[in-house]
């Protein structure tokens, strides 16, 4: 089928008919007219580490007006080469191999191969209608037992079921995160993505003086995803450790050239108003199209379907939970459509538990991170015996010990 015939509903990226050309045209053409610019070197020299002081401040000056979170400064900012390069870096900040990190059920799928790559314990946790679900089970079975050092959370217009988090557990969470000790990573892309016009709850930029609390925006899903920008709103003190960690020192902060060219489009009011004008407007009559056919179709006897008020996502569920959704996929795309199974959104603890993990440390020495997994068949059955041949640099003896994990998730007491 000819591809320009196919709804992509498997995506969340803007539509080309909605990227504003015109705004990024105008903003690069002043750029490259000013002589100023030029001559201090603004957007053609490497950026300082947290991003250009300027463009960091008319940030938190668009926050307060988007987002009315009034005690912003450019002190709280970092600027970033989007979300995902932000995240992987928090990661190597943050965590160790074998580290807890909690997510929700479902949560965005590609940051869950993102994880595995940093070879963290990834626990799944349940959600509702108001988001991450924070009752004694959670603090007990969860927080107390599993010890988790971050939380990663899509709070507004999830990605991808489409609920808001309430703002009472927004603020339960930032006082659980300091009493046990965790960070929270709040992924805020769709934020802005407001459809109703209602207040929705607060920004976790909100709780930036909090040493706990870590939000991440993008410009990507409202101007074009190539300019790859974006930015961590948090305390000074952890903006000042992601300005000191070793790629950035080494390589800059993110593009100055493409920060001028955003700035521009944020100081002039051009944004605020392409969002409250335009974007949200046809987003929402598209959101509201697709939700009505959905229902229209297959009805409330067949589908379970939550309309969101915000962002991309429309999360259906089949009451008939004997439906594939995978051939179900494949039915659609010979109809011209395409769109993503649930499954891929949830955190398998199968596939995570054929993989075993371990250091080997002698006295003077320690083996790096080594994975062990068979293609071909289960490892580390009860009663089994495993061998194994690794390389190293240099003799480890006399050994120490060995650190072996899995992940064994289960439910309560058949957890391990």
């Amino acid at each position: 089928m000819n591809t320009t015939t196919t709804i992509e509903l498997d995506k969340g990226e803007p539509d080309t008919s909605m990227i504003p050309y015109d705004l990024v045209i105008k903003a690069t053409e002043e750029i490259f007219a000013d002589e100023n610019g030029r001559n201090q070197g603004t957007y053609w020299g490497y950026p300082c580490y947290a991003g250009n002081l300027e463009f960091r401040q008319h940030i938190a000056d668009f926050l307060r007006q988007t987002c009315s979170v009034s005690t912003l400064t450019f002190e709280n900012i970092f600027i970033t080469n989007g979300v995902s390069a932000i995240l992987d870096q928090l990661c190597t900040m943050f965590l160790r191999a074998g580290d807890t990190v909690l997510v929700e059920c479902p949560t965005y799928l590609y940051t869950l191969d993102l994880f595995r790559d940093h070879h963290v314990h990834i626990v799944s946790c349940s959600t509702d209608e108001d988001g991450l679900i924070l009752d004694s089970t959670f603090v007990t079975d969860i927080l107390e037992r599993k010890k988790p050092k971050m939380i990663y959370l899509i709070p507004t217009f999830q990605n991808p079921a489409g609920f808001t988090m309430s703002h009472e557990r927004r603020e339960q969470l930032v006082k659980l995160s300091v009493k046990y000790n965790f960070i929270i990573v709040a992924d805020e892309v769709y934020h802005l993505l407001n459809y109703d016009k209602n207040d929705h709850p607060r920004s976790f930029a909100s709780y930036h003086n909090e040493k706990t609390v870590i939000a991440l925006h993008s410009f990507s899903k409202v101007l074009p995803p190539s300019l790859r920008l974006g930015f961590a709103c948090a305390h000074q003190e952890l903006v000042h450790a992601m300005s000191q960690y070793g790629m950035i020192e080494s390589g800059g902060g993110a593009s100055p050239f493409v920060s001028g060219i955003v700035d521009r489009i944020l100081v002039q009011g051009l944004l605020k108003k392409f969002l409250h004008e335009k974007l949200c407007i046809e987003y929402s009559k598209r959101m509201q199209v697709l939700y009505d056919e959905l229902m229209k179709t297959f009805s409330n006897e067949n589908i379970t379907c939550r309309q969101p008020s915000g962002g991309y996502f429309l999360w259906v569920k089949f009451n008939d939970t004997t439906v594939d959704c995978d051939q179900l996929l494949v039915i659609a795309q010979k109809h011209g459509v395409k769109f993503q199974p649930g499954r891929l959104f949830a955190h398998s603890t199968k596939a995570k538990a054929e993989l075993v993990h371990f250091i080997v440390a002698g006295k003077e020495d320690e083996t790096t991170l080594r994975t062990f997994s068979d293609p071909h068949r289960k490892i580390l059955q009860r009663g089994g015996t495993e061998g194994l041949i690794i390389a190293v640099p240099k003799s480890l003896v006399p050994l120490n010990y060995i650190h072996i994990w899995h992940d064994n998730s289960g439910q309560r007491d058949k957890t391990s």
